[in-house]
């Protein structure tokens, strides 16, 4: 809905004031203007020091303003209007014509008024009635146009002003141009993307600021250069009419920052920490260390070893996010998931028209979107041999070309690699380039499987059977020691990955707080939990060795562990472990006191 900022007649003093003045000189008479809420707002004459007194109500200028329609009082002494007014006794008027000024909308602005002091202007207005009607109706014409005229130009301020808002919320540069391109209007947003002044665009041409333009309405992204350095995404926005550029608008955009939002989209900014692998055992200690030290350098390429599912993508992220580098992009790409016809466009990226069934708009590779941060290729030794050398000529030379394209594009990243298979034997096998992989193994490591360390796996299916039940929405459950007995002695092929399906569809079946290993899956059943070997022991020994007070606290203490281990040691978490095993706090004290798990 249009809004219509109506403004009335003393918006316009000045100009319904010449038009009184001109109305008094041409008919000889004076005159009088009222607005719409009977305030003087020009006159001749005597009136002419009234300027500004409002008329009362009942007189004859109240009646036009309601009633819409001119208004004659010859004899004032046989008028109904005058006999109404409050001012008819001190009023000198003899005669007077009103004529109201109506607005497009015909709402009634005011009223012009010709008024007679003497016979002879009387008789003048009488003889005359009508071509002083015609006349001051124009007159008003022009008043209420002048009025429509202001509203219009406030209007449009208004408008402006508020498209200007717009413009400099918007999070692009915007630059307005001419249909010959010549700039005539731009963002604050424009300037900070360019990094120039105002006076650097003013009556510039749009082709004089971007000297790669090309003049296209397909409405796409163009990568372009500035005449003041840097390169940027210029989307062209051309107005016609009848066939005929008018104008246009161009958005632009900041390369590095499209690059930053690309790297946004694609999750990269998941932040892992060394904190976040789980693990006691002194192999996968000796490996972490290792890793925390690689990564304060920030440069030195580095491959990740380890069976699928040891976490060598968690390594990856969190090498780089304790590296220099880790408020800069981390870009994954697994080179075994992407077909290989496609595994080249992926890392090099392309210009638009590169090949058949390529984006229009061209697309920027991996290589590039990693720009200033890490690179992480997994699943290494699936890499084409085709495009071994150009991975190697990348590494070598620190630049690249896009598919389609003639310009070598400098880079700086860390690569970052990671492998599951011997990439040793590929290399005798000549399945794997030897320079390719001695320039990709400057740094290795290796990331024991979860079979070589069970000391690690309670921790982590604890952490995840948290993670699970919360999750789920499932209160905390625990695994009972034979459960964890099993999974311990499990060789898991998997290794983590699998401990965690494990863990998640223990949690999803599972009825009761304690998960028991009946619930283990078939492949479980085959696995013998370590237990003392009682079977050349005779009955009457055990009775004898084992009591069953003794039996009972061996029990207890196996439950207690389990708790201390799955929920904590602190006074919060005690408190919660007593409520669980229904016993109260200094009971579950002295217990834990008593079997030394405090």
């Amino acid at each position: 809905m249009e809004v219509f900022y109506l403004k009335n007649l003393f918006s316009i003093q000045s100009s319904v004031q010449e038009a009184a003045e001109a109305i008094a000189s041409v008919l000889s008479v004076d005159v009088t203007v009222v607005d719409n809420s009977l305030k003087r707002i020009a006159a001749t004459g005597k009136y002419k020091e009234l300027i500004g007194e409002t008329l009362p109500k009942g007189c004859s200028y109240d009646y036009i303003i309601n009633n819409k329609s001119s208004e004659i009082i010859i004899k004032k002494d046989l008028s109904e209007r005058c006999l109404n007014c409050d001012m008819a006794s001190t009023c000198d008027e003899i005669a007077t014509l009103g004529y109201p000024i109506m607005s497009n909308n015909l709402t009634c602005l005011g009223v012009i008024g010709i008024i007679a002091f003497d016979q002879d202007q009387r008789n003048y207005i009488y003889n005359n009635l009508e071509a002083i009607k015609i006349f001051l109706k124009k007159i008003s014409s022009l008043i209420a146009g002048n009025l429509s005229y202001e509203d219009a130009n406030h209007n449009l301020t208004v408008r402006n002003k508020e498209i200007s808002n717009i413009v400099n919320s918007i999070d692009s540069g915007i630059i307005f141009t001419d249909q010959n391109f010549n700039i005539k209007n731009f963002n604050s947003k424009a300037l900070n993307i360019l990094n120039i002044e105002a006076h650097d665009l003013v009556e510039k041409n749009l082709s004089d600021v971007f000297v790669n333009m090309t003049i296209d309405d397909s409405k796409k992204q163009q990568l372009v250069k500035s005449a003041m350095g840097g390169e940027f995404l210029l989307k062209l926005i051309l107005t016609s009419l009848d066939d005929n550029i008018i104008s246009s608008i161009a958005q632009i955009e900041s390369y590095s920052d499209a690059i930053e939002s690309a790297y946004d989209i694609l999750g990269s900014k998941y932040k892992i920490s060394f904190a976040d692998i789980v693990g006691e055992s002194p192999s996968l200690k000796a490996t972490l260390d290792l890793a925390k030290r690689i990564s304060s350098g920030g440069d030195s390429t580095v491959m990740v070893r380890g069976e699928s599912g040891t976490g060598k993508e968690l390594f990856a992220r969190a090498i780089h996010n304790n590296s220099p580098r880790k408020n800069k992009p981390f870009v994954a790409i697994n080179c075994a998931s992407i077909p290989e016809n496609l595994l080249e466009s992926e890392l090099f990226g392309y210009e638009r028209g590169a090949f058949t069934g390529a984006n229009e708009r061209g697309k920027l590779g991996r290589f590039e979107l990693a720009n200033g941060g890490t690179l992480f290729l997994d699943e290494i030794g699936d890499l084409p041999i085709h495009l071994q050398p150009k991975l190697l000529r990348v590494l070598q030379d620190r630049s690249f070309v896009r598919l389609g394209g003639k310009k070598r594009i400098q880079i700086n990243f860390r690569l970052i690699t990671a492998t599951n298979k011997n990439l040793e034997k590929m290399v005798l096998d000549n399945t794997f380039r030897d320079d390719l992989y001695y320039r990709l193994n400057v740094i290795p490591i290796n990331i024991p499987p979860l079979r070589q360390r069970p000391e690690d796996i309670p921790l982590i299916a604890d952490l995840k059977l948290r993670q699970y039940c919360k999750k789920l929405n499932k209160n905390g459950m625990i695994l009972s020691p034979a459960t964890m007995d099993i999974l311990k002695s499990y060789a898991w092929p998997g290794n983590i990955r699998e401990l965690e399906n494990i863990i998640e569809y223990l949690v999803n079946i599972s009825n009761d707080q304690i998960i028991s290993q009946d619930l283990l899956p078939l492949k479980f059943k085959t696995v013998s939990a370590p237990s003392p070997d009682y079977s050349k022991q005779s009955v009457s020994v055990d009775i004898e060795n084992e009591t069953l007070k003794t039996l009972m606290d061996k029990y207890e203490k196996d439950v207690l562990s389990m708790y201390v281990r799955h929920f904590g040691s602190s006074t919060s978490q005690k408190q919660e472990i007593a409520d669980k095993l229904g016993i109260n706090l200094s009971t579950l004290y002295r217990k834990l006191y008593r079997y030394n798990l405090d």
